[in-house]
């Protein structure tokens, strides 16, 4: 098992071209938010331009839109009418289909029982499922073997974990690694299993184990900054197991730095996002000097 360092993590980040254009910095659709969980959306959304990511196009409800193009200004916005199946399933077959990498779940509430059936349906780029996205696999039986995507990611806390493979969180946390390589066998997917030391996992490649990260980060709204970091990254070309290993470093790295400017007790997910500028300058300039950028 590897211990994530600084040094894999700048080695790992994506270039960016002299010439680079905004597409070659990678699209990403992330779907995401419903009435009452907006912020879900505005906090991933957030995270994930913070990453790097070259064009964001954020699918959501009509009825949360006026909020979230409010928050973040640089995202394009496809809105969908989730009593208009036909027009739903456009707008997130034709997102999927411009799209490098796409990311599910982040506070769709119950439209994930719309949502996620039409995103495993069109997606054959990478993919990752959190929180609602996972609600829906424990929920739902789905024959692994329709997923078109061959690059799945997911990542649970405990009790999502548990109930993706029938343990309580309980059991889940008596043995952390082994819930997640079930997990990992059972999805065929890179699997980030949330918590003190976040565990990655993935069926033939050694796993790893987190080293950044406080008690302060344990808030609702921080695996949406995490959704967003991580699929910035898939967006512009890691591959989704060493997005994830990586992304879960920056993502701890901008919790520590969080913590330093507004304690444990006070700093919030957004506070997170605001801190990635410090954390990619510091893995920038580690870059640089090695001549990687």
């Amino acid at each position: 098992m590897i211990t994530t360092t600084e040094t894999e993590v700048w080695e790992a980040l994506p270039e960016i071209g002299r010439n680079f254009h905004k597409f070659d910095r990678g699209r990403l659709f992330l779907i995401a938010g419903s009435e009452g969980m907006a912020g879900a959306a505005i906090m991933a959304g957030r995270a994930a331009l913070r990453s790097g990511v070259g064009f964001l196009d954020i699918a959501m409800p009509k009825s949360i839109y006026p909020i979230v193009t409010a928050a973040i200004p640089e995202a394009v916005c496809s809105v969908y009418d989730p009593e208009d199946t036909v027009q739903m399933r456009q707008v997130l077959a034709d997102g999927i289909r411009k799209s490098r990498a796409v990311a599910v779940g982040c506070g769709l509430g119950m439209l994930r029982e719309r949502v996620c059936p039409i995103v495993l349906e069109y997606c054959d780029k990478p993919l990752l499922m959190d929180a609602d996205g996972l609600n829906y696999l424990a929920e739902t039986f789905v024959e692994t073997e329709s997923i078109k995507t061959g690059d799945l990611i997911l990542t649970p806390h405990s009790g999502e974990m548990g109930r993706l493979i029938g343990r309580t969180g309980r059991e889940v946390e008596a043995d952390r690694m082994d819930a997640a390589l079930e997990a990992a066998a059972r999805y065929h997917a890179a699997v980030l299993l949330k918590g003190p030391e976040t565990l990655i996992v993935k069926e033939g490649r050694e796993a790893h184990v987190n080293s950044t990260g406080n008690p302060g980060m344990a808030r609702a709204g921080s695996g949406d900054t995490l959704t967003g970091i991580i699929g910035a990254l898939m967006a512009q070309g890691e591959d989704g197991f060493t997005a994830a290993w990586s992304g879960a470093y920056i993502h701890g790295m901008a919790g520590d730095l969080a913590k330093a400017r507004f304690s444990e007790r006070c700093m919030l997910p957004s506070d997170m996002a605001e801190m990635l500028p410090e954390v990619f300058i510091s893995l920038e300039s580690r870059a640089t000097e090695c001549g990687k950028l």
